[in-house]
């Protein structure tokens, strides 16, 4: 007789401890003698492997042992079974529902995406919350301005004099041509200290600025190294820079890593101040000369208040701000992109706006509860065929609680369903997004880690919204009604209703505040300015030497439909003292005698200036009606004003123009004083065409090109400049656009859902009144007056919050259009005309439909 020998050891009781209690006996005493059979047989080595094969084939018993009918993950996996299956039985319902959701959720999303973009400027910086720049508020009699910047002096004496600085540097943009291969290109760059490299955390890919003192040496960022060819290696690179009539060669001591996108800071190219300060050594020791941006990083066991009382304390008093209080303060790093109290410029881009980011946020918010609304609404009428199916649930034990869960679930299926479309959605929006928000969104910012955060975020949201309203009413209905086939949820639904009613005051909000900026922004467009940019082109060119100017001028003329040439400056600000010391604050301009012609202002007193009165150089001015209105002088012509710009000191008023604005329309016409001195620098030429072709452009440019090449032409048109004054009004329309026709069409289809609820409950209503002789427009009639009145309420909450609300928004404004009557019809009449045609489409339906389909059970 062969001898027994054991199975191992481990494998039995792993087999014991798999299978249920039922079978172990049965199963473990099949197993041994199969063993024992196949050891004899086939021998021991054989017979163990087969037995472990045998106990792992056994596994499959374990779900029998641990999982039973009341386990929690059972139930949750029959909810998603029930859920899937049901919507693809009303896959044609369900679809129009998930794709509204979608819809709201991919607008929400992006909204999402913008506003945390915004909000991350400047946030991301190791030392940024302790990194600031300096600001200033001056206080006179009659006006308070604030600006942000600093003098050079100023970020030099104020770190060494405060000890809470603990590191500073100045910053100031520029221009230069740098030379590729043959040819040259505009480029920016930035003047800044070495300290600039610590504040910002810059990380260097090859080479370092070292001390950074050094006037020939650069750094430069990866993308423009990338750029102009210069090779990142170890090792020293040059580029060549164009110095005036000259070539210099500069040394690249050092490529750093881009900065990112959401920065206020932003240089390509780099120059240590050292080379700044050579070339403007006068304005070193100027301590209000505010032509820069400084940043200090302060000791983090101090405080911004703390070093502003100290700066105060260490600016010196000036003579000439002697009736103006002038008190310097400190702005956080991360308070410069969103904060529009203080400028820019001076090296500091990307300007974000608060008011736009708040439109943003409506129109997500709101477009997101409205698809959560209509959600709500097509559940609630899509479940009454499950109203039976509800009751018998309950009627075999289910509770509330199970039949909730069942249908939260649900919700949860079909946002999860939604937010994947919401992909697609945004994949299509995304590109004329990014264009109306001025932004660079590539699709892969949908797979950033913080923008899938959100995307969850609002998941969860939309599972919570649009699930607990149809979750709740179905789970409380009674039972014994859904036995007896009763399909009518009954109440007043004044919870749909209300529904209904917001949806409807939400789109109303949304049309009266689209259809305002709209007016807004074409008043401003269309305004008289008081001069005209029709058919004007301005070429930006910083011309010097008076002789260059006039023949450049002349040599334009002659080119064929060119009617008139001007030269100016900018318009720039100062103060005005009169005889009795009273201090007016004015814009100024450099101009040449045929500006008024050239830009059709009117002159409404006196002359022009004239090229044969050589006076008119060294003591005539022209001032606009604005200027007499604030200095209270009366016949101006031939009196002499306390105007002084350097040399150019009390000069005659020889004429008047008309008001004219030459900056935004959101402010009024400042006092103007315009003169023919040699002071200030022009760099605008502004070119009349009687007709403006490709060809006369080309002739322009030939023009430039032989008098100052190798500068690059640039030039645009005056309608263009007027237009890009508006361009965030221009940004929240398109926006608010989108934003409303979003809302009307989700508004749509909530009332879809419940109306066709509403008409679904009532078929053998409708049935009825056929039968007995009612017509079609009489059963519409009938329909549409249970519903007007909501939309009615609702249009009116609408269109009384966009009163408050766009009225204080174009209070902003000087030259503004009323919130009139025409806004409040237009968008009154878009909502309910839209509303009316829904309540139609569902109510067709009915109408064609035979009434004995209905009627054969009575």
């Amino acid at each position: 007789m062969a001898s027994f020998k054991s199975p191992p050891h481990w494998a039995l009781r792993l087999l014991q401890y798999i299978c249920p209690t039922d079978l172990v006996e049965e199963v473990e005493g099949d197993l041994y003698e199969a063993f024992q059979w196949r050891a004899t047989e086939k021998g021991i080595s054989y017979a163990r492997r087969k037995y472990i094969f045998e106990v792992i084939r056994c596994l499959r018993y374990f779900r029998i042992k641990v999982q039973t009918q009341n386990n929690s993950v059972m139930l949750i996996k029959n909810y998603f079974k029930i859920g899937i299956r049901f919507l693809w039985k009303t896959r044609g319902y369900s679809s129009l529902n998930i794709l509204g959701l979608a819809l709201g959720i991919a607008i929400s999303w992006l909204a999402y995406i913008f506003v945390t973009d915004e909000q991350s400027f400047d946030g991301f910086y190791a030392n940024g919350d302790y990194v600031y720049r300096p600001t200033a508020t001056m206080s006179s009699a009659d006006r308070v301005d604030r600006f942000a910047g600093s003098s050079y002096i100023m970020g030099e004496e104020f770190p060494n004099q405060i000890p809470e600085i603990i590191r500073s540097s100045r910053f100031k943009n520029a221009s230069t041509l740098v030379k590729v291969k043959d040819a040259y290109q505009q480029e920016s760059f930035h003047y800044a200290d070495r300290d600039f490299f610590e504040i910002f955390s810059v990380d260097f890919l090859i080479g370092n600025p070292g001390e950074f003192t050094d006037p020939l040496s650069i750094v430069v960022s990866e993308a423009t190294a990338d750029r102009l060819g210069i090779a990142k290696a170890s090792g020293q690179q040059e580029i060549t820079v164009s110095a005036g009539e000259e070539d210099q060669t500069l040394k690249v001591v050092g490529i750093y890593k881009d900065f990112p996108l959401n920065t206020s800071i932003r240089p390509q190219i780099i120059f240590p101040f050292s080379s700044w300060a050579a070339d403007n050594e006068r304005r070193t020791k100027v301590w209000f000369d505010i032509n820069m941006n400084s940043f200090f990083q302060i000791d983090p066991n101090s405080s911004a208040e703390v070093v502003e009382q100290k700066m105060n304390d260490v600016f010196p008093e000036d003579p000439e701000l002697e009736e103006v209080e002038v008190r310097l303060g400190l702005q956080a790093l991360t308070d410069i992109h969103l904060n529009p109290e203080f400028g820019t410029g001076n090296g500091i881009a990307a300007r974000g706006d608060n008011e736009l980011i708040t439109i943003v946020t409506i129109i997500g918010i709101f477009c997101l509860l409205i698809a959560c609304v209509n959600y709500a609404n097509f559940a609630v009428g899509n479940y009454i065929i499950r109203l039976k199916e509800v009751a018998l649930r309950k009627v075999f034990g289910a509770e509330k609680t199970s039949v909730f869960k069942q249908f939260v679930a649900e919700a949860f299926i079909s946002a999860f369903l939604a937010l994947i479309l919401s992909i697609v959605f945004m994949a299509l929006m995304l590109p004329g997004f990014a264009q109306y928000a001025e932004k660079t969104y590539t699709l892969d910012i949908i797979f950033n880690s913080e923008v899938l955060f959100g995307g969850m975020l609002i998941l969860v949201v939309v599972t919570l919204l649009s699930g607990i309203y149809p979750a709740l009413l179905l789970s409380r209905y009674k039972t014994i009604n859904g036995l007896k086939g009763k399909s009518k949820l009954g109440g007043k639904n004044y919870l749909a209703k209300g529904l209904i009613t917001l949806q409807f005051a939400i789109s109303a909000f949304l049309i009266a505040g689209m259809l305002t900026m709209n007016g807004q922004l074409s008043f401003l467009l269309n305004h008289d300015l008081g001069y005209s940019g029709e058919k004007v082109v301005r070429i930006f060119r910083p011309i010097q030497d008076a002789q260059t100017k006039e023949s450049f001028k002349n040599d334009i003329l002659a080119v064929a439909g060119v009617e008139n040439v001007t030269i100016t400056s900018g318009f720039n600000g100062t103060n005005y003292k009169d005889e009795n010391d009273v201090r007016v604050d004015v814009r100024h301009a450099r101009i040449d005698p045929d500006y008024i012609e050239t830009m059709g202002i009117e002159l409404v007193d006196g002359r022009s200036f004239s090229r044969e009165i050589s006076t008119d150089v060294t003591g005539a001015v022209i001032v606009n009606e604005a200027f007499l209105e604030k200095t209270k002088l009366e016949n101006p012509i031939g009196k002499q004003i306390y105007f002084g710009y350097g040399e150019f000191q009390k000069p005659t008023i020889v004429g008047v123009v008309k008001n004219f604005n030459f900056e935004s329309l959101r402010s009024g016409v400042d006092p103007l004083v315009m003169w023919m001195g040699d002071r200030l620098l022009t760099y605008n030429t502004y070119i009349k065409f009687s007709d403006i072709s490709q060809d006369k452009i080309a002739q322009i440019e030939a023009i430039h090109d032989r008098y100052f090449s190798p500068y690059p032409f640039s030039y645009g048109f005056v309608e263009d400049d007027i237009a890009n004054r508006y361009a965030l009004e221009a940004s929240i329309k398109k926006i608010a656009q989108v934003g409303s026709a979003a809302a009307i069409f989700l508004s749509c289809l909530g009332l879809m859902g419940f109306v066709g609820n509403q008409i679904r409950q009532q078929m053998k209503d409708v049935s009825v009144r056929k039968v007995v002789g009612a017509n079609g427009k009489q059963i519409f009639g009938l329909y549409l007056s249970k519903y007007i009145w909501l939309l009615l309420i609702g249009a009116a909450v609408g269109l009384a919050v966009a009163v408050s609300i766009m009225t204080d928004w174009l209070n902003n404004y000087t030259y503004k259009i009323d919130f009139g009557w025409t806004i409040g019809a237009a968008a009154l009449i878009t909502v309910l005309g839209v509303a009316i045609l829904t309540v139609f489409s569902q109510l067709y339906r009915a109408l064609r439909a035979n009434p004995i389909t209905y009627l054969k059970e009575e």
